[in-house]
């Protein structure tokens, strides 16, 4: 799943309705939990650390099992492999470089 196709499944879940919270179904949670897991699989596979051995895999192994950890790793690992990252876009005021990601489908033919 590439980051636009995130953007676009989040805009389908209720956030906020006159700025008060909407109560989610418990679908709904699960749903927004996979993709932050998405997120920051993608976030680890930019820097090149492995996600599952990290200290980042645990809150959604704890939360979302870790069969179902490892199977929107390995999706998200395929998708990612037809990714481009872009190392050291930009700097920090602190010194600190950022990676960035273009997928496949916002490359513009």
């Amino acid at each position: 799943m590439t980051g636009k196709q995130i953007k676009q499944i989040r805009k389908e879940i209720p956030r906020f309705e006159n700025g008060i919270p909407c109560k989610l179904t418990p679908e709904q949670k699960r749903l927004h939990r996979e993709l932050d897991c998405r997120e920051m699989i993608n976030s680890c596979l930019c820097y090149g650390s492995n996600f599952l051995k990290s200290r980042y895999s645990d809150p959604y192994i704890q939360e979302l099992g870790r069969e179902r950890v490892l199977e929107l790793y390995n999706e998200q690992k395929t998708d990612f492999d037809k990714a481009t990252v872009f190392r050291n876009v930009y700097e920090d005021s602190e010194g600190c470089s950022y990676n960035s990601i273009k997928w496949e489908d916002e490359i513009e033919i």
